[in-house]
């Protein structure tokens, strides 16, 4: 009988958790509106038309229109490329440089643990948000600069989590025992530490996208982050919440769409920490 691959074993854990699948294919629906938005989208992100303004939720305008006749449900559809794109490529940035500062601290330790971790916990005694904000404000608001604010503010965490992973690794046997028969540190890096401390990365970045997605909407809500007319669920609320008592719907939507995003990314999340944990493999 073929044995098999330690991913397999994950994979059919995973689907066994029905929240996790619950999450999947919420997130599978979010990524599909992402992508095809150009054919879902009934109307353009800034069509205005004053003779439109303020209509509830019917049949022509799925979720209403806004103050300046725009269509709110195509705006929230083209939002989740926005959103989507924020959470991913500023948690490859925490990755990246929350992982290498991790491994490199770990790795080798002494003084270049101590210099990159001090280093970090100064970081880390400033809240992520609050560092988001400072770096955003710093660079000026654009999509480009709200994605390193968040970036960096999420690094600290993937180092600490990475430091600890490879702090346990590099003690094992088959370390040891591809030191002695000679290979180098970035042989040992690549072939044994990065593999073996993707698990807990995995499951981090996971729950990172969601957080991502939320600092996305708190910067453009505070108006750090995108700009209008570009549609991003943060800056929808921020446009709409002098029209929360009257118009409902202008809130609304964004808003199910940030929660529906952050929701899905947890359970999965939530999964993927449940099939990666080793006390569950049989």
């Amino acid at each position: 009988m073929k044995k098999k691959s330690y991913w397999m074993g994950v994979w059919e854990r995973f689907i066994k958790n029905r929240m996790a699948v619950l999450g999947i294919v919420i997130l599978t629906c979010l990524i599909l509106c992402a992508v095809f938005a150009p054919y879902i989208a009934p109307y353009g992100i800034d069509d205005q038309n004053s003779k439109t303004r303020f209509i509830a939720p019917c049949a022509e305008f799925l979720f209403g229109t806004d103050n300046f006749g725009r269509d709110i449900f195509s705006r929230v559809v083209y939002g989740a490329r926005i959103s989507l794109q924020v959470g991913l490529i500023s948690v490859a940035v925490s990755c990246v440089i929350g992982g290498v500062l991790g491994a490199i601290a770990a790795f080798y330790g002494t003084m270049a643990d101590n210099i990159i971790m001090r280093a970090l916990d100064v970081l880390m005694a400033i809240p992520g948000m609050v560092l988001a904000v400072a770096i955003a404000a710093s660079l000026g608001p654009s999509l480009n600069n709200m994605m390193i604010a968040i970036g960096l503010g999420h690094a600290p965490g993937f180092a600490r989590i990475v430091r600890a992973s490879v702090l346990s690794i590099k003690e094992q046997e088959y370390v040891e025992a591809s030191r002695l028969i000679g290979d180098s540190d970035f042989v040992i890096i690549m072939k044994h530490i990065i593999p073996n401390s993707l698990a807990p990365m995995i499951v981090q970045a996971t729950l990172n996208v969601g957080r991502s997605v939320i600092s996305a909407a708190s910067l453009s809500f505070l108006g750090l982050g995108i700009q209008p007319p570009t549609p991003e669920w943060g800056a929808m609320l921020s446009a709409s919440r002098a029209y929360l008592r009257d118009y409902w719907w202008m809130t609304a939507f964004p808003g199910l769409a940030i929660l529906l995003t952050v929701f899905s990314l947890n359970l999965v999340g939530d999964g993927l920490r449940d099939a990666l944990d080793p006390k569950l493999k049989h």
